[in-house]
């Protein structure tokens, strides 16, 4: 995978209207991809976790911020 990504807005701010985040243009979309994964990854193992212990509320909120930020991240490198 070749290129760099492009700019991706994200987390998004009803009440603002607005965007709170984004990934920056110009990472190397192999960086980004593998940053992805890395977070899916890790919300992978809290997961696993989560289900044999229980997960706190702060953690699930977590989990989610951090799929959104991958998302994000998988998005900046997708072809436009």
């Amino acid at each position: 995978m070749t290129g760099t990504t492009r700019e991706i807005p994200f987390r998004d701010i009803p009440a603002e209207q607005r965007f709170l985040l984004l990934v920056a243009s110009g990472v190397e979309t192999a960086t980004a991809t593998r940053e992805a994964e890395d977070m899916e990854h890790a919300v992978r193992q809290l997961l696993a976790l989560g289900i044999e212990t229980g997960i706190d509320g702060s953690i699930a909120f977590l989990c989610e911020f951090v799929l959104e930020t991958a998302s994000a991240l998988r998005r900046s490198t997708a072809p436009t």
